[in-house]
C-alpha cells in the first residue's frame, strides 16, 4: 500500500509540475501534505491487522501491527467470546459484537492457517 501510495502521490506531483510550472513553493508544500495525509490514511486502514495471535486452552491473545499512530492495545479475552467471520481470504475477529482484528490468508503459512482454524 505504502509503495502504491508514493507512486501515485509522485504522478500527482509531476502532474500538477508540468501543468503550474510557476508556483513550485507551493506544489512543494502540497505534495508533502498529499503524501502524509495517505501515510495517516493507510495507519488508518491497517490498525486491525494482527501480528501475532496466541491461542491458550480457553483464552485468546492478540497483537498488532500497528503500534505507531493508531496505538491498539493488545487483546487478551475467552474463546467463548471470540466469533470469527470469514469473508473469502480474510477472517474477522469480532469481540462482543464489533470488530477488533483482521488477519489475512496471504499473511499466514498454509500450516499456522488450519492450525488457527482448529484451534479457534
Amino acid at each position: 500500500m505504502i509503495i502504491t501510495m508514493a507512486i501515485g502521490v509522485g504522478l500527482l506531483t509531476l502532474v500538477l509540475f508540468l501543468i503550474f510550472p510557476v508556483v513550485r513553493g507551493y506544489l512543494y508544500f502540497i505534495s508533502m501534505v498529499l503524501m502524509l495525509c495517505s501515510l495517516i490514511c493507510i495507519f488508518y486502514l491497517n490498525r486491525f491487522e494482527l501480528l501475532v495471535i496466541g491461542i491458550e486452552k480457553d483464552d485468546v491473545h492478540l497483537s498488532f501491527v500497528n503500534n505507531s499512530i493508531f496505538r491498539r492495545k493488545e487483546i487478551k479475552v475467552r474463546k467463548a467470546q471470540v466469533r470469527l467471520k470469514w469473508e473469502g481470504k480474510v477472517l474477522i475477529f469480532l469481540i462482543d459484537g464489533q470488530q477488533q482484528a483482521i488477519l489475512r490468508k496471504n499473511a499466514a503459512d498454509a500450516a499456522d492457517w488450519k492450525n488457527l482454524l482448529n484451534g479457534l
